[in-house]
């Protein structure tokens, strides 16, 4: 996902998938993004909230997750 896919999809459902933690295409409300710098430069993370349960927050990278709905 790029950064102009982010301020599209703010707010809206979107697809997590990580076989690390079994999720495969699960949805999640994109709240919001973070830039960061590290040692190989800037990078972005997406901050996930379950729809569920209000509560829980995943930190992603931006190839973890895609549009719900294209």
């Amino acid at each position: 996902m790029t950064a102009w896919e982010i301020k599209r999809n703010l707010n809206r459902p979107v697809r997590f998938t990580n076989p690390r933690l079994y999720s495969e295409g699960r949805e999640y409300l994109l709240t919001g993004a973070t830039i960061r710098l590290g040692e190989r430069g800037y990078f972005y993370q997406a901050e996930l909230t379950d729809m569920n349960t209000k509560n829980s927050v995943i930190i992603c990278r931006l190839d973890e997750i895609e549009e719900a709905h294209k």
